[in-house]
């Protein structure tokens, strides 16, 4: 029977929680950036696995590609391989399925896989008729409606009477729920679950973790900025780990009218241009929207890359991929990085920086989200795209944070010249 070394020294937040794997059934993980959240959430699913041969447990994530951007490099890192395919602990790895089936054996020896199943919410029908034993939700901040996948994952909570606990200490049949995030705000579905104390799940509890507990693995420029670049609310959040309240943001955006009218109004027949836009970000998040420009100049957003500490070779590499899926476009950049735009141009990516003023770009940003002669907005989101989503509902124009895919929205939008009866020249953004 192989011996399983996981990749993976928990700090002080993240063992607490672990301590309590089958002790606590619903358990929030919520911390800070920086803090280690998807790498716990990783961990204990591997854990959950091994110590309980032929159970099945499935990983949530906004969208499909956060699972493949951040999910299954987490689980790569902690099994030590560059590919699941090459890892001695992989029976089985079925990437159309997302599936993997883990080399996992009972006490007697009997080899007995564990399967994990790994779902997007922006497709949840895959994960229809499952019969779980586990269940992580990863960044659940970013899922618009958590609390109705919540419920639909915590249906599936049956138990797959397939596990067998290899040790004493592990008890038989039980089920377990976790979440790894960011906070968002009082009164939030998420909040109302976890913690609201008029509310909360009596079956639940919070593991909290502030960026200081895991500062050592930390490089000390990020903790400065991240302590420099984030105030009141959003310093409590993102820094802290804390529920807190962020003030509304300035944009006239409103779930209801421009994510879920995407739905409604797009269809790639209607698509004349495409364009992307691009922030540059390493202790930030760097950011590449592609969009889609209609007939008539309305802007749909149709995706997103969003990740901080990114090298140039993964931005250049998502970029090519999204002219693979979307078609050729123009890349209006942040100009604050000739030398990536220099090597978006040597991959044959047309890149060009942006040069346009900010207050300008603002101005036509605010004014897209109003409603036009026709009665439409001139700009709809997808719901793939849930940090711009999380973005737009706080953004602030007079401070310069949590705001990389608004200004990557900004800069390409601002590039695009749409025809003059379209422009929104005398739009203002709501104060």
């Amino acid at each position: 029977m192989p011996t399983v070394k996981i990749q993976y020294q928990p700090h002080k937040g993240q063992l607490a929680f672990h301590l309590d794997r089958y002790k606590v059934r619903n358990r929030g993980l919520i911390g800070g950036g920086g803090t280690g959240k998807t790498e716990a959430g990783a961990s204990e699913a591997i854990g959950w696995s091994f110590e309980n041969p032929g159970c099945v447990g499935s990983i949530f994530a906004p969208t499909y590609k956060m699972l493949k951007r951040f999910t299954i490099p987490k689980l790569q890192k902690l099994l030590g391989v560059t590919t699941l395919e090459h890892s001695p602990f992989i029976l089985n790895y079925q990437k159309t399925d997302m599936k993997i089936e883990l080399r996992t054996y009972t006490l007697d020896g009997e080899l007995r896989p564990s399967t994990i199943w790994m779902v997007g919410v922006d497709n949840p029908e895959s994960a229809e008729g499952m019969n779980l034993d586990w269940a992580w939700m990863d960044e659940a901040r970013l899922i618009p409606k958590f609390e109705e996948a919540r419920q639909s994952v915590q249906r599936r909570l049956r138990g797959s009477t397939l596990g067998v606990p290899l040790d004493e200490h592990v008890p038989s049949n039980v089920q377990g729920f976790w979440v790894t995030t960011t906070p968002d705000g009082p009164g939030s579905e998420l909040h109302n679950f976890f913690e609201n104390p008029h509310t909360r799940n009596t079956e639940s509890k919070v593991y909290r973790m502030s960026l200081y507990d895991n500062q050592k693995n930390l490089p000390s420029e990020f903790v400065k900025e991240m302590e420099q670049t984030h105030t009141g609310g959003l310093f409590e959040r993102f820094v802290m780990g804390r529920f807190a309240t962020v003030t509304l943001g300035a944009f006239e955006f409103d779930y209801a009218v421009h994510v879920e009218g995407f739905n409604q109004y797009y269809r790639p027949d209607i698509v004349k241009s495409m364009i992307y836009g691009v922030d540059f970000g390493w202790t930030n998040p760097a950011c590449i929207l592609p969009i889609a420009i209609d007939g008539d100049g309305r802007a749909y957003v149709l995706d997103e890359f969003y990740k901080s500490q990114t090298s140039e070779e993964e931005l250049t590499d998502e970029a090519i991929e999204f002219l693979e899926e979307h078609g050729m476009g123009r890349f209006y950049c942040d100009s604050s990085e000739p030398r990536t735009i220099n090597e978006f141009r040597k991959k044959r990516i047309p890149a060009y920086p942006n040069k346009t003023k900010r207050d300008d770009g603002i101005r036509e940003l605010g004014g897209r989200f109003q409603h036009a002669g026709d009665g439409r907005p001139r700009i709809y989101i997808s719901p793939k795209c849930v940090n711009l989503i999380a973005e737009l509902q706080t953004y602030d124009p007079d401070k310069k944070v949590n705001d990389h895919a608004t200004d990557g929205l900004r800069y390409g939008l601002m590039g695009y010249s749409p025809p003059k009866q379209i422009q929104a020249s005398t739009a203002k953004v709501k104060k």
